[in-house]
């Protein structure tokens, strides 16, 4: 193993010694820095960042116990690897440093054999660590690269089977009752839609990746863009009969892309529809702001979301339930638009805290409109 680009930082207030192991350090290929202050040796790990840290224990200002605790706090430095060098001994003292993350406790004097020893076997589980995560990694995207997969073509096959099978059967029989074909008409209108809002969905996160998503300030129409939406949900759950209570106050003007904020709310309105118990309450309450901004509140009494999940949801394509058995369709991705819909806007979505069901929060703050 060749140690060409890995640096040790080296702090110690004694001189004679830190001379020296920064030459032992050296002749061994590794890059060395070194500091005989330990709160200037703490700035140091910030800047440079090194593969190791080896520290004394015993220096005035901050002990290495200190060094190691402060160094804990910051994200960039809490995991280097440390090793502490000291002439303390006692079981408690070793006790205390791998309590605080220290890798390995070399006492002095040492022999310089030793010190190479414990370095190289750090830098080896380190690596062996790593390996071992990057493997976990790659099955795990694997998996999920298979799942999404696979939930893409559940989510486009199904409505696609269904309207060629309704068109077949529309050509190939012939009905006497304009209502019986009537009935295989709409199911081929009703999955066509849901086919091209899987369509809309793709495309609104491939947008969003390649930073054109839209934020245009548009006015929203409280009929055609938002209770026409909930309605045709209704008609779409009828089945579960739900009371749906929807509340609009006051009604006032919205300001936000249209597509969009019908997209957003689709998702919000059919994720409770979708998880709620049957027979039981849907609330909607829309609160417009005043210049354009709003607070889209909704309520369901389903099996609600575990806290541990309440930010988990927001990430694309997740979804509690998964796999052949999952309970619900969908790509995973409804939550995710209606944040990333709110924060475009400079508002936010969020699972609000609840004993029963679910509470979604969509918020997007006042805005002056776009004229084109």
């Amino acid at each position: 193993m060749t140690n060409t680009g890995k640096t040790i930082l080296v702090i110690d207030d004694e001189f004679h010694l830190l001379v020296g192991v920064k030459a032992l350090l050296e002749r061994g290929g590794y890059k060395t820095i070194t500091s005989s202050d330990s709160m200037a040796g703490v700035q140091m790990a910030k800047d440079h960042i090194p593969d190791l840290i080896v520290c004394d224990v015993m220096m005035p200002f901050m002990d290495g116990f200190q060094v190691r605790e402060t160094l804990n706090k910051s994200l960039s430095t809490k995991d280097i690897p440390f090793l502490f060098l000291s002439a303390r001994i006692s079981q408690t003292d070793k006790l205390r440093g791998l309590t605080i993350g220290a890798d390995d406790y070399i006492t002095k004097p040492f022999d310089h054999r030793e010190l190479m020893a414990r370095i190289s076997a750090v830098f080896n589980r380190y690596e062996k660590g790593q390996a071992d995560m990057r493997r976990k990694m790659n099955e795990q995207i694997i998996r999920f690269q298979r799942e999404i997969s696979h939930n893409i073509s559940h989510e486009l096959r199904t409505p696609i089977a269904q309207i060629m099978l309704s068109i077949e059967m529309a050509l190939r029989d012939r009905y006497e009752s304009p209502e019986e074909l009537k009935e295989f008409m709409d199911i081929a209108m009703m999955q066509s839609h849901r086919l091209n809002h899987v369509i809309d969905d793709l495309l609104f996160l491939a947008d969003h990746d390649r930073g054109e998503g839209s934020s245009i300030r548009q006015s929203i129409h409280l009929e055609e863009d938002f209770q026409a939406v909930i309605r045709i949900l209704q008609k779409q759950y009828a089945d579960k009969k739900l009371d749906v209570q929807v509340t609009i106050t006051p009604r006032g003007s919205i300001l936000a892309p249209r597509r969009e904020f019908r997209q957003a709310v689709r998702h919000l309105v059919e994720n409770a529809f979708k998880f709620t118990t049957p027979a039981t309450d849907v609330r909607i309450d829309l609160n417009t702001m005043g210049n354009g901004g709003f607070i889209l509140t909704i309520t369901d009494f389903g099996m609600g979301i575990p806290v541990d999940y309440h930010e988990k949801v927001f990430n694309r394509y997740f979804q509690i339930s998964t796999g052949d058995t999952r309970a619900f369709n969908g790509l995973g991705v409804g939550l995710t638009i209606a944040r990333i819909f709110a924060q475009t806007l400079g508002g936010n979505t969020v699972i609000l805290p609840s004993k029963t069901g679910c509470h979604v929060r969509m918020m997007v703050p006042p805005g002056n409109p776009d004229f084109f």
